[in-house]
């Protein structure tokens, strides 16, 4: 008897240990629990094909389809939360504008930072990121990718976002296009952080913008290394315009 209830307490213990590891699992980070151990949180991460982030080569990439040419129709005036939401600093924003491809309009709905770029071009890492997020009526998604490289010039918007996190206010996103943002690289992929959902839109653009060594320092400050090493591509074919 004293056998069995000593195999009753320890099962309910088990249980008990099972239940808490199951309310209390560790949440995915880029350090302890980054990417590598991604496929922990999603099993796409490791066993998708359409990945993101991709090393764009330039010499490989093939004339873009006439259906796949974007419209941009960014806001200039849009209500804007700045956060900290624990991986990047946030843009959620309101009439944000949109994008329209293949008759499909995508809202903007957010845009982020991160530390260093994660999509390369020609191998090359870029100083900085703005991953500009649209979601469908249908709640499909499209990215717009903003490089930063560092320079004299002064980015307006970096500085309103840097000195705003924890604050609502009025932004332009707009801003963070560059002037030639007809030109892009485009490609099909995913989200570049768990669940790594794929069947995500992806447009990078070829200008690079500018961004001062204080602007890049300030938003280093918050996240030096959230950014994600780049994916096989698996076959797929990367359009340019």
């Amino acid at each position: 008897m004293k056998t069995i209830l000593a195999l009753s307490v320890s099962a309910l213990l088990l249980c008990a240990g099972a239940h808490a590891a199951e309310h209390h699992q560790p949440h995915w980070d880029y350090d302890a629990h980054g990417p590598a151990h991604w496929c922990d949180f999603s099993a796409i991460c490791k066993d998708g094909k359409a990945q993101s982030p991709i090393d764009i080569k330039t010499s490989e990439t093939v004339s873009i389809a006439p259906s796949h040419v974007i419209k941009l129709n960014e806001n200039v005036q849009a209500s804007s939360q700045i956060v900290d939401n624990g991986h990047a600093i946030q843009v959620n924003v309101e009439n944000g504008g949109k994008i329209t491809v293949e008759g499909v309009d995508y809202q903007l709905v957010q845009f982020h930072f991160h530390g260093k770029s994660e999509e390369k071009i020609d191998g090359k890492q870029y100083d900085l990121v703005a991953h500009m997020v649209h979601k469908s009526a249908f709640g499909n998604l499209l990215v717009v990718g903003v490089l930063f490289e560092e320079a004299k010039e002064r980015n307006a918007i970096l500085d309103a976002v840097i000195k705003g996190v924890g604050t609502k206010t009025v932004l332009n996103p707009a801003a963070l296009l560059p002037k030639e943002s007809g030109r892009y690289f485009h490609y099909m992929g995913s989200l570049t952080t768990p669940p790594c959902s794929e069947n995500v839109r992806w447009y990078v653009m070829k200008e690079i913008q500018s961004a001062t060594p204080d602007q890049i320092a300030a938003m280093r400050k918050f996240y030096d290394h959230n950014y994600r090493p780049v994916q096989p591509l698996n076959g797929r074919v990367v359009e340019s315009k």
